[in-house]
């Protein structure tokens, strides 16, 4: 627990399968338990790390993990057995291949081709692997998971809105219905994403300058103000395109949207 550090990334495995993932605050001070358990005899004082802790969705089985990363090593403090079970041990260091795997799995490698910002520009904690290019960010669990979703691997997609093939760092996981307004359930879902470029899509759709109407036509949206001849010139580009993630089941957000939209705009004077 010493040898933790704030940045550090913590995989939760509890009965048969690894069920959560953290991130470490700061590192490891001497303190009473953080919780009472009166089923078990707890010393006064000991070793206390902060994490702020991220449940999956889905949990990985033990059996998910490849038995072939799990034997790869043989060491006192490698997490597995010889014959890939799971040790009685607290905290081991986990890196190397089964490290990358899990990562992946759990959408949290990305790839720097990817990335927004260039690894010393992005803000949130991150960990860089000495002898490659592959960086780990913060960011909220659901995001990465559905952003893995909606790209993959792949460094090239299309923005739902504009149709402009572009490099996926150039793309983002785009609510449909506005994530404060959706359920913790709804946050899992992938019909509530789309990618929308940074070119301008993302922004003109969340700040209510265009809406997709029922049908998937993307029209003006209820926000009208401020305008300018260069912000008309984006819009009419967008007006008329058809939404490429529009759908009987996508509707309902893309309503939300709509009304959550003409709501704000009539609230602040901006229609």
């Amino acid at each position: 627990m010493l040898e933790a550090s704030a940045g550090d990334l913590v995989f939760h495995y509890s009965r048969g399968a690894v069920r959560a993932w953290s991130n470490v605050l700061a590192p490891a001070f001497d303190g009473p338990p953080p919780f009472e358990d009166p089923t078990t005899r707890w010393s006064v004082d000991g070793r206390v790390i902060r994490v702020e802790m991220q449940e999956l969705d889905s949990p990985i089985d033990l059996d998910d993990i490849p038995l072939e990363l799990r034997t790869e090593r043989d060491v006192t403090g490698w997490p597995f057995s010889r014959s890939g079970a799971v040790k009685q041990v607290y905290l081991t260091e986990v890196d190397g291949s089964l490290a990358d795997w899990l990562l992946s799995e759990v959408g949290l490698r990305v790839d720097v081709a990817q990335l927004s910002a260039w690894p010393d520009q992005v803000g949130d904690v991150q960990i860089e692997y000495r002898g490659d290019r592959r960086v780990v960010v913060n960011a909220r669990g659901e995001q990465s998971l559905l952003r893995k979703h909606l790209f993959g691997d792949d460094l090239l997609a299309t923005c739902a809105l504009c149709g402009r093939d572009l490099p996926v760092a150039m793309l983002v996981t785009a609510h449909i219905k506005r994530r404060a307004d959706t359920s913790r359930a709804e946050r899992g879902r992938t019909d509530t994403v789309m990618p929308a470029c940074l070119i301008g899509c993302d922004s003109l759709f969340e700040l209510g300058y265009v809406t997709v109407a029922r049908g998937g036509t993307v029209e003006r949206g209820p926000r009208r103000t401020p305008m300018t001849d260069d912000l008309a010139r984006a819009l009419d580009a967008l007006i008329g395109r058809t939404c490429s993630v529009w759908s009987e089941a996508t509707e309902q957000h893309f309503a939300h949207h709509r009304r959550f939209q003409k709501a704000r705009a009539r609230s602040y004077g901006l229609s």
